[in-house]
């Protein structure tokens, strides 16, 4: 089954189809890691301008990340080689330049070869217009790439969502998220919860907590951060006497967007936290939204402590789970 789109009308939304024909069912599910690209295209233009526009777009270094990251991973290979199991990889960019093309064009295929993957076929009549047709796209491709990834974290956790701490969650709290098997509660207060999932490398958590709405209450960075730092103060002490978790402003200063999710304004903030007194920190991301109808600001929030390693596919892994969260009416 296959569904055909243009990029020049997106924002384009990663599609999951089910379907009850019995030759569908017989596809192979797209593999690969999560953050990778193939890339369909001869040495020689991978080694020219058309590889080098595409590392222009997803070799840029992740933002809010204390190691520097691509936001995607690119490998390339020839067209001799995409056959068998390369053809079934999950983020494809195929390449065609073609003197006989009489205008470059982008298309979007989703379940081209194999389910849940995303191909892109980029044709050209020759490597300035095909640099020109991929630049031209340069938002939309990441945007496109990130949301198919996050959609496959959601399609593999939700089949195991731990529905004791979600059921926990929604009762206290009037949210609905849902939360993968391996995270446990460790907090859980009026206004504030901790659920982690805890290995001797690293930990990865959420925190959930709510606070008053007034009429100072704003969608703006510096607002934010000192709501955020005053929970993370009464709520996450350090392993040392009079520690505890703060945001880093002075040397990584959060980034902030406000996005449409599930209906109401959403203030996505990633950053840098840190241990005021300690020598801890690593990357946050937080979804916060105003529930006018309970008089309160609402956060859900993701972090990850792994010192000294790459944590931009657990930081994703993450937000996949928090773009679940929805405040219940």
């Amino acid at each position: 089954m296959k569904k055909v789109y243009y990029l020049f009308i997106l924002p384009i939304l990663f599609m999951i189809f089910s379907c009850n024909n019995s030759s569908y069912k017989k596809t192979p599910v797209a593999h690969g890691s999560f953050g990778d690209i193939v890339v369909v295209m001869n040495n020689e233009h991978w080694n020219s301008e058309p590889g080098d526009s595409l590392r222009a777009i997803f070799h840029q270094y992740c933002p809010a990340n204390p190691l520097e990251e691509y936001v995607f991973d690119l490998h390339q290979i020839s067209k001799d080689k995409f056959i068998d199991q390369n053809l079934y990889h999950r983020n494809v960019i195929f390449q065609e330049i073609d003197s006989n093309i009489e205008e470059a064009k982008l298309n979007v295929i989703v379940d081209k070869y194999a389910q849940n993957q995303v191909f892109v076929s980029v044709v050209a009549p020759n490597q300035a217009e095909f640099v020109k047709e991929i630049s031209k796209h340069r938002n939309n491709l990441i945007k496109l790439f990130l949301e198919a990834d996050r959609d496959r974290w959601i399609g593999m956790f939700t089949r195991n969502v731990n529905k004791t701490v979600s059921d926990k969650i929604l009762k206290k709290y009037d949210i609905s998220i849902k939360l993968p098997i391996n995270y446990y509660l460790d907090v859980y207060d009026d206004n504030f919860a901790w659920i982690s999932h805890e290995s001797r490398q690293y930990s990865m958590a959420f925190f959930i907590y709510t606070y008053p709405l007034t009429d100072s209450s704003e969608f703006t960075s510096e607002y934010l951060i000192q709501q955020r730092n005053k929970m993370l103060k009464e709520n996450v002490p350090g392993s040392r006497p009079g520690s505890y978790m703060t945001t880093e402003v002075k040397y990584d200063y959060p980034l902030l967007e406000t996005i449409k999710h599930n209906g109401l304004e959403t203030a996505v903030m990633r950053g840098l936290w840190k241990v005021k007194g300690d020598f801890m920190g690593g990357p946050f991301v937080s979804y916060t939204k105003m529930d006018k109808s309970r008089n309160r600001m609402v956060c859900v929030e993701a972090y990850v402590y792994y010192p000294n390693e790459e944590t931009r596919d657990k930081m994703r892994q993450l937000e996949g789970v928090i773009y679940t969260f929805d405040i219940v009416k």
